[in-house]
C-alpha cells in the first residue's frame, strides 16, 4: 500500500497503512549552538514562550533529553500539537532560543497511532495527578 503523507507538507492525508489514532504532531529536536551562559540568560524568555504555546493548546509536551546517566545532555524535545509543517516551522522559529540563534532545531512529523495518557482530577483538592 502506498504511503499518503501529503499532510506533512501541506493539505492531505496521513500514513493510512497503520491503524489506530493516526494523529499527526511535529517533534522539534533542539540543540545548543552557543555556550550555556548565553542559553541561561535567555531561559526565562524561552519558558514564557512555551507557557504561551501551552495555553494556546499548541504544545503537547516539552523537556530535556537525558543521557544514559540520567543527566541533561543538551538536547531538548518539544512536541507541537499542529498538523501542518508551516505552522510547526513558525512555532519553532519564534522560540527565543531559535530566533536568537542560541539553539538549532530539526522538525520531524510524528504520527501517533497507539498509546494512552491518564490524568486523575481531584476536584475537592483542586489538583491533578499524572500517574
Amino acid at each position: 500500500k502506498e504511503l499518503a503523507m501529503s499532510n506533512v507538507h501541506g493539505a492531505g492525508g496521513i500514513d493510512e497503512t497503520h491503524g489506530g489514532l493516526q494523529k499527526l504532531y511535529f517533534v522539534c529536536f533542539s540543540n545548543p549552538a552557543r555556550p550555556p551562559a548565553e542559553l541561561e540568560a535567555n531561559l526565562e524568555a524561552h519558558k514564557a514562550y512555551l507557557s504561551k504555546l501551552e495555553r494556546e493548546g499548541k504544545l503537547l509536551a516539552a523537556g530535556p533529553l537525558l543521557g544514559d546517566d540520567a543527566k541533561y545532555d543538551g538536547t531538548g524535545l518539544l512536541v507541537y500539537r499542529v498538523s501542518q509543517r508551516k505552522e510547526a516551522e513558525a512555532i519553532a522559529q519564534s522560540d527565543p532560543f531559535h530566533a536568537k540563534g542560541l539553539r538549532t532545531y530539526t522538525l520531524k512529523p510524528w504520527q501517533v497511532n497507539e498509546g494512552s495518557f491518564d490524568v486523575r482530577l481531584l476536584f475537592s483538592e483542586r489538583r491533578f495527578d499524572l500517574p
